[in-house]
Formats: structure tokens, sequence, C-alpha cells
């Protein structure tokens, strides 16, 4: 599998997290849209895994106690430890945790919409029906990676580039999650080692051990599919920034899993890209 990276430029707020497990059912709905069917058989053996959209050169701060923090044996405080939710590429594979920022990536924007029936363009009643919607405003660029086999390369990409100008999550309609992106020179650097951090949310399997974050995912069926039951089963999953203690044969860790309903046939991306660390201390 050939690993990518992408810079991607906001146009727009979104209203939906850009994690990977979401981007990923994005593009696995545009696929069949678009008549590829290109993961048919993605619960035997994945052929496509995407990463989180994270500020640009930084990953997310390990998953660890306070203590794997320490400068000069000076540990730090769990409240100043909360605020420097990231880190630099290079200062995590080089296992410099202590190097942690408080990166200020985006802002959180109350909206208020509007309820409108598409048919007459107006409300259902008399009264304002009014809503509010959560938006996130992306002050500098952003990134992401993909890990992908490379006979659907190329219709992997066109797809995501087609995500990028039709918008990316929810109230696309009204104008959210537009980006651009760009292709850039992958900066991960590849070696042999024992410890490895998730860049998306990951349904973790037996590893010697494992450091996390629990995130649950409440998916939803769309358009048709959402008569009688609109909800898939619930997954619980290691939220990114995940570390784990094990040798890897391969670039990703995880597994995938359906959480569809009887003749409602789903799957989820629960695979991370694996970010080498050279070496953790307080692991040992």
């Amino acid at each position: 599998m050939k690993l990518i990276a992408f810079k991607i430029k906001p146009k727009s707020n979104f209203a939906t997290i850009p994690k990977g497990d979401t981007i990923f059912g994005q593009i696995v709905s545009f696929s069949y849209k678009m008549g590829y069917n290109l993961f048919n058989n993605y619960l035997t053996k994945p052929n496509l895994i995407v990463s989180d959209m994270m500020p640009f050169g930084y990953l997310y701060r390990p998953t660890l106690l306070s203590n794997c923090f320490k400068i000069d044996d000076k540990e730090i405080e769990k409240k100043e430890l909360r605020k420097k939710r990231f880190i630099s590429l290079a200062d995590l594979q080089d296992g410099k945790l202590y190097k942690c920022e408080n990166v200020d990536f985006y802002d959180e924007v109350l909206t208020v919409k509007n309820s409108i029936n598409r048919d007459i363009f107006s409300t259902t009643k008399e009264d304002f029906s009014p809503y509010s919607l959560i938006e996130y405003s992306f002050k500098n660029y952003l990134w992401m990676f993909i890990l992908v086999e490379k006979d659907i390369e190329t219709k992997v990409i066109n797809i995501i580039k087609k995500i990028s100008h039709i918008g990316f999550g929810k109230k696309a309609t009204i104008g959210k999650g537009f980006f651009n992106i760009e292709e850039i020179e992958n900066p991960i650097k590849d070696f042999d080692t024992d410890y490895h951090m998730s860049i998306s949310p990951t349904i973790l399997k037996s590893y010697d051990k494992a450091y996390y974050d629990v995130f649950v995912r409440f998916g939803k069926f769309g358009l048709d599919r959402s008569v009688e039951n609109a909800f898939k089963k619930p997954v619980i999953l290691a939220d990114s920034g995940a570390i784990i203690k094990s040798k890897l044969k391969d670039k990703y860790f995880g597994d995938a899993i359906d959480n569809g309903y009887k003749d409602k046939n789903s799957f989820l991306q629960g695979y991370s890209i694996a970010i080498p660390i050279k070496d953790i201390p307080c692991l040992k």
C-alpha cells in the first residue's frame, strides 16, 4: 500500500469534525454512486485507510499519562498538559514527547439556521423554526494522510477532490466543508520500532499494551436507507492519538467491523495508519 500526504486549505466552515472514519465513509458513498465498487472486500482486507484532518505539520499528543511528558524529570502540570493537544511530526517520531504544544487551529462558531420546506421554499408552519448549528472555523492549513492500494489510488484521489468541491460532511448543500487539496511529499519516517500511534479512531485488537481514550461512533443511514431505523449499530473505538506497543507487519493497525442491521449492510473503518515512534521510556 502507498502512503500519500495532502495539504488542505479550508475554504469554508465545516459542520462536521473531519475524522478519518467519517471521511472514509463519504469516500465509500461516492465510490458506489460513481459505480466503482472499490470496497466490496473491505471486511476481509483493507485497501484504503484515511486519517483525520489535523493542523498542518502536527499530529495529536499521544494518549499517555502525564509522567511521559516530563522535562528533565520535572513533571508537567496536568492542567497545562491538557492545553497542549498537539506535537510536531518530527518531535513525535523522535520520542520528544515533552515538546507537545498548544496549537489553536479552529474556533467553534454557534450559528442559528431556520428549517425550510424545499418544496415551497418556506417554513412549514407560520412560526419561525430556528435551530442551532455548531460550525468549525479553521484558522490555518490542515493535512491528512491516506494509505491506499495502488490499483485504486487514482480513483480515490479523484473522489477526494470531488468531495473538496461539493463539501465534506453535513450541511454541504449550504456551503459547509469546502476545501482545496494538494498532494505533498510524504513526511512520515518509516523505521522498526515497538511503539506506534493512531491518527484516526481505531478498533484495537490484541496488542502487547495499549493506551487510549474511548470514542463512540453513532452512525446513521442516509436517504432512503434511513426509513424505519436511521441508526447503525454504535461502535466503541479508541480515539485518535492512541498508543500501542507491538511489532507490526504492516503500516497500519486496527480492524474493520460490520455495523449495519439485517438487510442494511454497512462497514466502518476501524483502522489507523501507524505512526512509528522511536522510543517511549515511560512505558518500559
